[in-house]
């Protein structure tokens, strides 16, 4: 018995990370970023792809997005079935009540299309500049948990959510507390990109045996598809270069930043450079299949780096649809609910 269709493939995909960048060394438009969003949501509903999605960051040097549910509600307002994700929307540095209406207001204009991807978040000049306390995140999290609960009830009244009972929800990490918040709520769990094929397989075993409750297990991973080998190691080149600047900054190792720790941040740079798919898309999808066969169910893939041109994204964005997607279709399950 065949398996799925490779468009039915791609509705257990979703494209990112939308964070729009801006920073003092390459300053962006942010009228122009956000018409470049929206024709990229508008291209990604075109080719299949389950869902776009974004991330946020603030008050750092690398000038992200600080408010992807805006951004997002300007993208739904011009397609109608693509999904809009997040991996992930920071819980603790918003305030609960919020997060949870403004979630609920996307979930209702875009007719129901939100992933709502919660994490904890660990910069820690966040955290300060905000005046917030990051040992206090878990709670901060778990209270952002219980007002999307209530206020998507209707507790506080106001309009029902077009998902019932809310928008999908998907916490992001594998920590023991990250496992047992999405079993306890019967959300959808987030793995890092970073995650080796038998470290996925032991996460998601961790997960079906102690936590049964929770939802679809998904996993983040970087990569790009180049057939050419030349321009594929040219590219992983960039990438390792790239976030070997961008992690040595703002990582925090040993209680150190991450460049005042070159061995540590090292082996987390191998390990980041190792764990993305780079190549051709016969190479790229051997690399989704093990992924795929250890248990995961959805990919959110990231192809949307700060050093790739539009152009070049758009291009990615083709080749993932119309060469991989078809390469892994027999593995996958057939479209995410």
């Amino acid at each position: 018995m065949s398996g799925p269709s490779p468009a039915a493939a791609l509705q257990r995909i979703g494209i990112g990370l939308w964070t729009m960048r801006s920073t003092a060394l390459a300053p962006r438009n942010r009228i122009a970023d956000y018409r470049f969003f929206r024709e990229d949501a508008i291209l990604a509903e075109q080719l299949g792809f389950h869902s776009i999605w974004s991330a946020e960051h603030r008050i750092w040097y690398d000038g992200w997005c600080p408010a992807p549910l805006h951004a997002q509600a300007s993208a739904a307002a011009v397609t109608s079935s693509l999904r809009f994700g997040n991996a992930v929307l920071l819980a603790p540095q918003h305030d609960p009540a919020t997060l949870a209406r403004t979630a609920l207001e996307l979930d209702r204009l875009s007719g129901g299309r939100v992933d709502l991807g919660l994490g904890l978040g660990h910069r820690d000049a966040e955290f300060d500049a905000l005046g917030l306390r990051r040992d206090q995140r878990g709670r901060r999290m778990d209270a952002a948990l219980e007002a999307c609960e209530r206020i998507w009830a209707g507790v506080e009244g106001g309009p029902p959510p077009v998902q019932r009972p809310g928008p999908k929800v998907w916490i992001g990490g594998m920590a023991a507390r990250a496992i047992e918040r999405a079993g306890r709520g019967g959300h959808n769990l987030i793995l890092p990109q970073t995650l080796y094929p038998k470290e996925l397989a032991r996460v998601v075993d961790d997960v079906r045996t102690r936590m049964p409750g929770a939802g679809m297990i998904g996993t983040l991973r970087d990569l790009w598809v180049e057939p050419d080998p030349r321009e594929a190691k040219a590219f992983r080149r960039r990438f390792a270069e790239h976030f070997y600047e961008e992690a040595g900054a703002w990582w925090v190792l040993k209680g150190r930043p991450a460049f005042q720790a070159p061995e540590e941040l090292d082996g987390q740079m191998a390990r980041i450079v190792s764990s993305a798919l780079i190549g051709s898309a016969e190479q790229v999808a051997e690399g989704l299949r093990s992924l795929l066969e250890a248990g995961a169910e959805f990919f959110t893939l990231r192809i949307n780096f700060d050093m790739v041109g539009h152009s070049e994204l758009r291009e990615q964005m083709h080749r993932i649809a119309q060469t991989l997607a078809p390469l892994i279709s027999d593995l996958l399950p057939g479209p995410a609910r």
